[in-house]
């Protein structure tokens, strides 16, 4: 399957195909002249894009079908279909399952009848849609899936649904049956109801929404829907024609719609590789439009890099350029070198007769030092033992952790002499060891000159990955352990805040100068703050007061953004350090966040070669006045949590469970499940139930939100390791809130996982 039409030539393939499984039933030997069966082929469907219908997922215009998108891929529209006005943005989060946020306009309808309270804007609906493929497509038999509307939004478009595919070459039929607000059509009785008769009944919409509730699959009656999709012989143009269950006489917030007719159909043109436009007449009475781009989370294509290659690697070691870091200026090369990932395969390392070299002489460790700090690692200390050469080090450049041990050893064995046959890398994240990579020499060489070949995956067996050595401060030779503190660091950057969908106007937003400073006190103590200067706002149109029933821990955020434009977001002090093999530490203090100050601790248990981990925390805190400055308010709580992680590596999914008092004093567990793409991006959600009821909790019921962290290396021209984190939650609430812990122990652990290194081993040689 692919959103993109298939060429021609392959089309005539897939409808020849189709022709030989639909009438040859049987061949003739022409030897014997005797009927004899014909093996069968394996079933080859034809290629049927998977295009956006108006709610965002994949189908044809108002109705879904049983078709997905490639793994992956990242959808963002808009769709037009008077009065409706809907944004979204659809991932397929796996092969089987698809997921939509949406955020629709009802243009002919006002936020609320009071205008002290949003004045004339429009009502504003937060939803979420989930599709599961139940069947792929067989030679007989249709793809099925199984899907949901707006399941835990407000549930003013709810609605479920069965739904099958079949396709016949360039033309791709659905069929399916719904409930709720796409089934109002209402052709037969409720087919679950006539096994259990309390599905009849069914809940009707209620502004405050966002809960999992009982609705789903209820009703007295259920609507029948389907249509066609069909690939034009025009490139890039697909017709569609569905006939649509929903009779609009019960939309929500009373809100019939004149219908002509159920068929609706509509145009849809590929623009570009990556954007769809699409025009439809519906109900024989509107127009609608819709727009969407998309892209692959499983791309891995990055911009250029102009960082130093890697080293060379030989048996002996190799005169390495002391460039300052800069790309190298020639391309003379040096017979019997291995090169650097830059070159073709089986390349070499190029040298100019201007370029200073790295001495082959002099003390090791000096050597060592200036060639790993070629490639953004700092050598802390070391031990030279037999064969092996340990190297205690901190790597700071390269997001694919695998890269960075690549590059390591690459510079390691650039220096060291040939008798050193292995070297050790121990990772030192945060001022803690973290994991240790046994790397061979033989094996890194042959892995370099194949490539991505079988030496590489060869090299994977070979290495080994272990609990690291809590012998840093012990070993034989140091490094920078002791000369690199104190240390000063800063920066200057423009930031954004936005909130989304608040009453008294759609977006609200800061722009803000941040300041930010550090100074490392020593291996694993630091002290870090950043102090925002507000540039441009528009808060000042914030007035709506919390009504919570909970202590305002979070709710007043609208004081907060008010009066602390220019503010202190943060200012506090951290100590990480190791407890044992596998056990860390955490303690910290001061204002940790916009809204609390305090301290707190917290303790990790992660074996290296484990895909588990568990974790405890507990911190003291008190609520800061709303000018975030360094005055407090009267609220003080003792919170903490006891945390599972157990992670899958072959999926690339991350799954937390966690259980404590949380900010509001309330009790309860929060559900959190990620999933990483190969590009580095994750996204996720999380979900959070606690002793608070639905009524005390207010609108939304329960907290919950989605996330997304996108890996800068994926759009800077250098490598490095820094990302952005993108969070969205539909509703701000007190129940279920947890304080904001920076350089958490999950995280600082994180990079160097085995699982990581293991699942980006392929950029061993980059």
């Amino acid at each position: 399957m692919t959103s993109a039409l298939a060429p021609a030539g392959l089309r005539r393939r897939a409808l020849s195909a189709f022709a030989r499984r639909g009438l040859l039933l049987s061949g003739v030997s022409s030897l014997a002249g005797i009927a004899a069966p014909v093996a069968a082929a394996p079933f080859d469907p034809y290629p049927v894009p998977a295009l956006t219908n108006d709610f965002g997922g994949v189908g044809l215009l108002q109705t879904p079908t049983a078709r997905f998108s490639r793994d992956g891929e990242l959808t963002v529209g808009f769709n037009r279909v008077r009065p409706y006005d809907r944004y979204f943005v659809t991932l397929q989060a796996m092969p089987w399952l698809e997921g939509t946020l949406r955020y629709t306009s009802v243009s002919n309808r006002l936020y609320s009848d009071v205008p002290d309270f949003s004045g004339d804007q429009t009502y504003k609906d937060r939803g979420f849609d989930i599709k599961l493929k139940l069947f792929d497509e067989g030679r007989i038999r249709p793809a099925i899936a199984i899907g949901a509307r707006d399941f835990i939004g407000t549930g003013l478009f709810s609605s479920e649904y069965i739904v099958a595919n079949k396709n016949f070459g360039p033309l791709d039929a659905s069929f399916g049956v719904a409930w709720g607000n796409l089934g109002t059509r209402g052709h037969i009785r409720n087919p679950v109801a006539v096994v259990f008769p309390s599905f009849e009944y069914r809940e009707p919409f209620t502004a405050g929404g966002g809960t999992f509730n009982n609705v789903y699959f209820r009703g007295p009656r259920v609507g029948f829907f389907g249509g066609i999709q069909y690939v034009t012989p025009i490139r890039g143009l697909t017709l569609k024609v569905e006939y649509d269950s929903n009779s609009y006489q019960q939309e929500a917030l009373d809100n019939a719609q004149p219908v002509k007719t159920a068929i609706n159909a509509g145009l849809d043109y590929r623009i570009l590789p990556w954007l769809h436009a699409t025009a439809s007449l519906q109900r024989g009475n509107r127009f609608g439009f819709t727009i969407t781009a998309n892209t692959n989370f499983h791309r891995t294509t990055v911009p250029p890099k102009f960082d130093p290659p890697g080293a060379p690697v030989a048996p002996e070691p190799q005169p390495i350029p002391d460039n300052g870091g800069q790309p190298l200026n020639s391309n003379k090369l040096v017979p019997g070198v291995i090169g650097a990932a830059a070159q073709p395969r089986g390349g070499v390392l190029a040298i100019s007769p201007t370029d200073t070299l790295i001495p082959a002489e002099g003390p090791l460790d000096k050597r060592l030092i200036k060639a790993l700090a070629i490639q953004g690692t700092a050598l802390y200390s070391a031990n030279f033992k037999g064969d092996t050469a340990e190297l205690f080090v901190g790597q700071t450049r390269f997001y694919n952790a695998a890269t960075g041990v690549g590059r390591i050893a690459r510079a390691a064995f650039s220096v060291l002499p040939p008798e050193y046959e292995y070297v050790n890398i121990v990772l030192v994240e945060n001022g803690v060891e973290t994991v240790a990579v046994k790397v061979p020499r033989a094996g890194l060489i042959e892995a370099v000159q194949d490539r991505r070949g079988p030496a590489v995956d060869k090299l994977l067996k070979d290495v080994e990955i272990t609990n690291p050595p809590l012998s840093l401060e012990k070993a034989e030779v140091k490094g920078l352990v002791d000369a690199a503190y104190p240390a000063f660091l800063y920066s200057v950057r423009p930031g954004l805040k936005t909130t989304i969908g608040r009453p008294e106007q759609f977006i609200l937003y800061q722009a803000y100068i941040a300041l930010n400073g550090g100074i490392l006190f020593g291996r694993g103590w630091d002290a870090s703050g950043q102090f925002t200067l507000n540039v441009s706002n528009n808060f000042d149109k914030l007035r709506v007061a919390t009504d919570s029933q909970l202590p305002p821990v979070r709710s007043n955020i609208a004081e907060y953004l008010r009066q602390g434009t220019t503010a202190i977001a943060f200012l506090q002090t951290d100590y990480t350090f190791n407890i044992a093999p596998s056990l860390y530490g955490h303690v910290y203090g001061g204002y940790l966040e916009e809204m609390f100050a305090g301290f707190g601790a917290e303790m990790l248990y992660r074996p290296a070669l484990q895909n588990w981990a568990i974790g405890a925390e507990l911190s003291y805190v008190g609520q800061r006045d709303f000018n975030q400055m360094f005055s407090l308010q009267d609220y003080r709580v003792l919170t903490g949590y006891v945390t599972g992680y157990l992670s899958f590596p072959k999926p690339r999914i991350d799954a937390s469970v966690r259980v404590g008092r949380y900010l509001a004093k309330d009790f309860g567990v929060t559900f959190d499940v990620s999933r990483t793409f190969e590009s580095g991006v994750r996204v996720g959600a999380f979900a959070t139930f606690t002793d608070v009821s639905a009524e005390e909790f207010g609108e939304g019921r329960f907290d919950k939100g989605i996330y997304m962290i996108l890996p800068l290396n994926l759009i800077y021209n250098r490598n490095t390791r820094a990302a952005i984190g993108v969070a969205y939650r539909p509703l701000i609430r007190d129940g279920g809130q947890q304080l904001v812990i920076r350089q958490p122990l999950i995280g600082t652990t994180d990079p160097t996982r085995s699982s990581k290194l293991i699942n980006g081993w392929n950029g061993i040689t980059e």
